[in-house]
């Protein structure tokens, strides 16, 4: 009978990161979902973000996502909450990168 022999082992890691960010009227929170792995060669590690998970509060509550929207598409012009969440989505991902304790450089 032959020996088993471990060929690779390869480690990777799901990480949540929650964010707060205080836009004066109102409160965004943010839940970034990743999966980090390292490479086989290096110190860095490679990030996949598989969602962001963005949440808003007034006054500290959270309120519904559609009332929300709603809400800014009333006080800035129609049509503006979408631009206001995708910036917001970058805003977030660029944090998680900053922050992150697996450095990729």
């Amino acid at each position: 009978m032959s020996k088993i022999k471990k060929i690779e082992s390869i480690t990777d890691l799901s990480v949540y990161t929650k964010f707060t960010k205080d836009e004066g009227m109102f409160q965004v929170e943010a839940r970034v979902y990743s999966m980090v792995s390292s490479p086989a060669h290096g110190i860095t590690y490679d990030h996949d973000i598989q969602d962001i998970e963005i949440e808003f509060l007034i006054n500290n509550k959270k309120v519904k996502h559609n009332g929300f929207k709603t809400l800014y598409n009333q006080l800035y012009g129609e049509n503006t909450f979408m631009k206001y969440y995708d910036e917001k989505n970058k805003e977030f991902e660029e944090a998680y990168f900053k922050t992150t304790s697996y450095k990729t450089k």
